[in-house]
């Protein structure tokens, strides 16, 4: 049947033993690479390495029959981990056909990654659904390469979800990021339809900001839960959002530009003004958020902090005249720089463009 035909043809991908049908695998590859790299550049990602699952798969079931009898056993034809000595469930590394799963290529990753790049720390990010398959992975890397093992730290991530509820690929309810990247670009482009800008511009704005909308929208939760995506709230140029941010920011590098052309210079030495505002009360505050956010693996503290810091400076750009020719000018231009540099680098952390207009 069906089946029996699809194990033959996973077996033959393994064994690279039918000419025609690897060229058609690695064809396939190719193009999904090749798009894949099309969606990372607009989300701004770039990798150093690509590990393949037919590099690790061989490396991991050297490993895993290696270790029979010490680390795994057989059992019914496949090869297992014994969980429940480390107070874990039982895993399959080897099935019943001879070929690897999931648990024995990462076995082989780890390896290969320490190899290729000797790390002190390997950050390993999937969705919470798999919390439980992790913790035994690394019971079995532990025993296997306890110097590795160690350096491996596993952040359970929740998932997506639209307000109608949880996606299904079964039910076919499910937005891929690339279709709901492409429609934040069009609202997005309905939004700043009447802009003096060229269309080169306008279509990078278009770009970063729904980049920035999907970002922030799952940034700003705590990385254990899961995002409940509302396109209008995610690109809202108001309040808790990733454009808003940018719009801040732009705010700011305004003010600056009418400086330079109004030829004022910034200082902190001369006059300042009585009253301390918020973005002082919060400026000094971005080193030890960001600290925060780096030893809790947790990005949401910076995500929170920019919310706030923009709020402070909006505030402030409401009340005060910056470029106004009094005594306080440097310092108010000072602040304004403080606060652009600032937020620039708080949105460069969340992989945020920080665009100078908008």
């Amino acid at each position: 049947g069906a089946k029996e035909e699809i194990q033959e043809i996973n077996q033959n991908i393994y064994r690279r033993s039918d000419t025609d049908l690897n060229k058609l695998y690695d064809e396939g590859r190719a193009t999904s690479l090749a798009h894949f790299e099309e969606l990372y550049k607009k989300l701004g990602t770039a990798f150093h390495f690509y590990f393949f699952e037919t590099e690790s798969a061989p490396i991991g079931v050297e490993m895993v029959r290696r270790n029979i009898g010490s680390v795994f056993e057989e059992s019914d034809g496949a090869v297992v981990f014994q969980g429940a000595k480390a107070g874990l469930h039982t895993r399959v590394f080897i099935n019943s056909h001879g070929l690897p799963t999931y648990e024995a290529k990462e076995l082989g990753l780890a390896k290969l990654k320490q190899e290729r790049w000797p790390h002190d720390l390997s950050i390993v990010v999937t969705a919470n659904e798999i919390n439980e398959y992790f913790r035994v992975l690394l019971a079995a890397l532990g025993e296997l390469m306890p110097d590795v093992a160690k350096k491996i730290h596993h952040v359970g991530h929740g998932v997506l979800r639209l307000p109608s509820g949880k996606m299904s690929s079964r039910t076919g309810s499910v937005v891929t990021g690339e279709a709901l990247l492409q429609e934040l670009e069009s609202t997005m482009r309905e939004k700043i339809s009447g802009r003096d800008m060229e269309n080169d511009e306008r279509k990078k704005i278009e770009e970063a900001v729904s980049v920035a909308a999907i970002k922030y929208a799952i940034l700003k939760q705590s990385a254990g839960k899961d995002i409940i995506f509302e396109k209008e709230t995610a690109l809202s140029f108001e309040g808790d959002s990733g454009p808003y941010l940018q719009y801040a920011h732009v705010r700011a590098c305004s003010v600056l530009l009418k400086a330079a052309e109004a030829k004022a210079e910034w200082s902190t030495d001369g006059a300042k003004p009585e009253a301390v505002s918020g973005v002082e009360k919060l400026l000094y505050r971005f080193p030890e958020v960001v600290l925060r956010s780096a030893r809790e693996y947790d990005p949401h503290y910076v995500a929170t902090y920019l919310i706030e810091l923009s709020g402070a400076f909006n505030a402030y750009y409401a009340k005060e005249k910056i470029v106004d020719m009094s005594p306080e000018m440097p310092y108010k231009i000072a602040l304004t720089k403080a606060f652009q540099i600032t937020m620039r680098n708080g949105l460069l952390l969340l992989g945020i463009r920080a665009p100078e207009r908008m």
